[in-house]
């Protein structure tokens, strides 16, 4: 891997203007860490959070999202007057508040996928008595304590989306306009106000548009059955499906995680998926769970039958299966389906950043040295270490690499981050960080992202670590000390556990 040690200082990046304030788009766990670094850095921040409390995706809500679109395989143009005229439509403030925020993915069992060793932040140890693996209350209360224990509480503009982040060319201020949900007792309205910073981090995440994939067929099923056809994040309890044959289409840790909760809840799953590099339908091991080929087509009813099973109708019985067939690619049919649950992900999209950044009619191999977001929806460009825009630096995201520990090694980009938002570190020079940019684009496997790092956390902290240490030591300023001694032996158990499946991708990742 490379080394980011700067031979020729005078060519390294530094920000054109000394960093104030800053604008922290999200308050997750990748925000709320984010937030308290810049704060011990000496910089002002201020958190916008389109929900009504701090937690992100950990934050539960016994009720599921809308139905997405079908099929939604790219991101979509933002609708900034959606809710102009909710008085109109004469939504209730908790249907409006729902539309506004909607709910995340977390499910009524669900529980973290690390241990609370390797789960945790530099700024607070899991309470006492904790036992792993944890409910997902527990993790929301912890992301809760650390905003109000480390004062990040009262920084943070709540039911407020950002709609615009802008930079006029030769211009050192970021131009960020919001909207907020106010609500009276009688009514609710979305006040707009312009803001100015010096840089701008997002920090919101990766679970908020579903991923549905354009499989022949799939639409017309979920028009004619609509209850029958859902995402995995509008997934809650396994009590609908218990007794029911169920479709499950994705290869990964939710299509693992629901596919395992359905058939020790009585229901049978067939597991549908491309072959991929990374599969995680072997873990389940049940008899009622069936590994299968990926689907290739929902057939639907004749035609003359059409009429009488759409979606204004008289619905099916609830035990009746779906009256269809679905045949899979290696021609394989399967019959009396109950339920199909699309687990194939999200859609990652910064709809704020405009059309110069996103760009969803861009394939994914004729990405530029400026766009952000690509047609693919999955892969985040030109950002140096995942964390800064390569063209402007003060542009960063946190959150955005995944395969990985989230909450510790996000508390580190956040680390690294606030040492050289504060000008203590500097970056490489914009060639060097496009070369590398572009090695690493170079390793992508097909089936993988760029980025994700595949379970190596302690390798990119210990590369990082090697290049802002530099800096600071040559500066008399205390280095990064990193992730304690427990952390780091816990890690690497956990990374040597990941290596039947990762192993490859682990050794690409690693190559130089």
């Amino acid at each position: 891997m490379c080394s980011y040690r700067q031979e020729d200082k005078s060519s390294a990046f530094a920000p054109p203007n000394k960093i104030g304030n800053v604008a922290i788009i999200g308050a997750g766990i990748s925000g709320i860490v984010t937030a308290v670094h810049l704060l011990r850095a000496g910089i002002e921040i201020t958190v916008f959070e389109r929900a009504d409390g701090v937690g992100g995706a950990w934050d539960y809500s016994p009720e599921p999202d809308r139905d997405p679109t079908f099929p939604s395989t790219r991101p979509p143009t933002p609708d900034w007057a959606d809710l102009e005229n909710l008085q109109a439509k004469r939504l209730t403030l908790e249907e409006a508040a729902s539309l506004f925020a909607p709910p995340g993915p977390v499910y009524a069992n669900m529980k973290s996928r690390n241990s609370n060793v390797v789960m945790r932040t530099s700024l607070m140890e899991w309470p006492q008595g904790i036992r792993e693996p944890m409910d997902h209350s527990v993790v929301l209360a912890y992301i809760r304590s650390l905003a109000r224990d480390h004062h990040v509480q009262d920084k943070i503009h709540f039911r407020t989306r950002v709609e615009a982040v802008s930079k006029a060319e030769g211009d050192n201020r970021w131009y960020v306009r919001t909207g907020t949900l106010v609500s009276t007792s009688t009514s609710y309205m979305l006040e707009k106000k312009a803001w100015e910073f010096d840089a701008i981090v997002v920090a919101t995440g990766r679970y908020s548009i579903p991923r549905i994939p354009d499989v022949p067929g799939l639409s017309a099923w979920k028009y004619m059955f609509p209850a029958r056809i859902s995402h995995s994040k509008q997934y809650r309890t396994p009590t609908l499906y218990r007794g029911k044959t169920v479709l499950i289409i994705g290869a990964f840790i939710s299509a693992m995680e629901i596919t395992s909760e359905l058939v020790n809840n009585g229901a049978k799953v067939y597991e549908s998926a491309n072959n991929t590099r990374v599969d995680f339908r072997d873990h389940v091991q049940h008899e009622n769970a069936e590994k299968v080929a990926m689907v290739a087509e929902f057939s639907t009813l004749p035609a003359d039958n059409q009429d009488e099973a759409n979606s204004g109708s008289k619905p099916l019985d609830d035990n009746s299966p779906i009256p269809g067939k679905v045949i899979l690619t290696d021609g394989q049919v399967l019959e009396n389906i109950h339920q199909v649950i699309i687990a194939t992900g999200y859609l990652t999209t910064f709809p704020f950043l405009g059309p110069l950044l996103e760009q969803p009619f861009t394939q994914l191999q004729d990405a530029g040295d400026e766009v952000i977001t690509t047609a693919d929806g999955r892969t985040v460009h030109n950002l140096h270490e995942d964390i800064f825009y390569i063209p402007d630096p003060t542009l960063a995201f946190i959150g955005i690499t995944h395969f990985a520990s989230t909450f510790s090694l996000y508390d580190f980009q956040a680390q690294v981050l606030a040492v050289v938002f504060a000008g203590q570190v500097r970056l490489p020079s914009e060639a060097a960080m496009k070369a590398e940019q572009w090695r690493r684009k170079r390793r992508v496997l097909p089936g993988t992202l760029l980025n994700s790092i595949f379970m190596l956390d302690d390798f990119v902290i210990r590369r990082l670590l090697d290049w802002v240490n530099q800096d600071l030591v040559a500066s008399g300023l205390e280095p990064l000390s990193g992730p304690d001694p427990e952390w780091w032996k816990a890690f690497k158990l956990a990374r040597e556990k990941a290596r039947p499946l990762l192993g490859m991708l682990q050794d690409n990742y690693l190559g130089t």
